[in-house]
């Protein structure tokens, strides 16, 4: 088994070269007043501070503390600098909590290299070989572009990007299997049309083996059960279901067993038999143990802000090898803290 650190969360770099708003020496100085020089010089490092009011928005805290306009408030948020509690926020809605620690950086990078930084900090290349590649994709990645956004920034853009940086001049990567965009986790990558092959006949023949942990709202009755119920998708607004009589479906089977019971919310450890598209999302919605966080097939949740669905290790044969495989990675620090705030405000038995 192959043991592979968690998640780590997004940690700005300082950055030169940035227009500040005009100062004057002879004020009352704020929080950020250090870091900001009169006329058109240069922040020259980080500015941090804790935040005092619960509930406010983190706009209007950025507005504040820099004493500029909330167009450019807004515009430093949405490029990726400001980070709450080290993890980098791009809401400008966002509700923040007294004691919450917060670093901004008043000159971040451009838009769409901030997004790059923020949805691939933790992607990391576990194993890779001339046949497959094992990755650790981050929640909030696409694993591959949609039909409408051909030029998203994914997981399969993103490995390729750093094949190249390493020197390969034409990578080629084939998707043999999917992560829904905010489920965090281990995935396997396949590099010739051979290895693409035989991992797509393990996934037919349950060879390939994949373990998820699942935080959802509800405790089951049994220790452990299978959804077995085929999944229609709505050609209109392509979401997911479980089939009615008559619909066009395929069959779906899921594997789930109980590890942990906390006041009204459990602990699952998932096995896919089959790989259907949000198949463990649509099959615990449907027997009444929805996924966290999960604003599509679920239930919203205080404690996390995505689906909290992490796919915790696969084991697959080594196509060219024959050889067993096996990948396991920690969940990620937003997973791990839900799972510790639910444990804290369980009844007690």
């Amino acid at each position: 088994m192959i043991q592979c650190r968690g998640y780590r969360f997004v940690e700005q770099k300082s950055s030169n070269g940035g227009h500040s708003p005009e100062t004057n020496p002879h004020r009352d100085s704020g929080p950020l007043y250090s870091a900001l020089t009169t006329g058109r010089a240069s922040v020259s490092r980080k500015t941090e501070w804790t935040a005092q009011e619960d509930q406010r928005a983190l706009q209007a805290e950025i507005r504040q503390q820099l004493d500029t306009s909330h167009r450019r408030a807004k515009e430093i948020i949405l490029r990726g600098g400001v980070a709450i509690d080290g993890n980098v926020v791009t809401d400008p809605g966002f509700r923040l909590r007294s004691g919450q620690q917060l670093r901004m950086d008043p000159d971040p990078p451009r838009l769409r290299t901030a997004h790059r930084k923020m949805v691939t900090e933790g992607l990391e290349i576990l194993h890779q070989d001339r046949q497959v590649l094992v990755v650790q994709k981050p929640a909030g990645l696409l694993t591959v572009a949609t039909e409408e956004g051909e030029n998203e920034i994914t997981l399969q853009t993103e490995v390729y990007r750093r094949l190249r940086h390493e020197g390969e001049k034409r990578p080629i990567l084939f998707i043999v299997q999917r992560l829904d965009r905010d489920t965090s986790g281990v995935i396997v990558l396949a590099r010739t049309p051979e290895a693409r092959d035989a991992i797509k006949h393990q996934l037919l023949n349950t060879k390939f083996k994949r373990r998820y942990l699942a935080l959802c709202k509800g405790t089951p009755r049994q220790e452990e059960g299978i959804c077995d119920f085929p999944l229609h998708t709505d050609a209109r607004n392509k979401r997911v279901r479980v089939a009615r009589p008559h619909d066009p479906c395929k069959s779906a089977i899921t594997h789930w067993k109980l590890l942990k019971k906390m006041g009204d919310h459990s602990l699952l450890e998932v096995h896919l038999e089959t790989g259907r598209r949000n198949q463990i999302r649509v099959h615990l919605g449907h027997i009444q143990l929805p996924i966290i966080g999960d604003e599509k097939y679920g239930v919203t949740s205080p404690w996390i802000r995505r689906a909290a669905l992490h796919a915790q290790s696969l084991t697959f044969i080594h196509p060219k090898t024959l050889k067993e495989m096996a990948f396991q990675v920690d969940p990620p620090a937003d997973f791990t803290e839900c799972l510790d705030a639910l444990e804290k405000t369980a009844p007690k038995s």
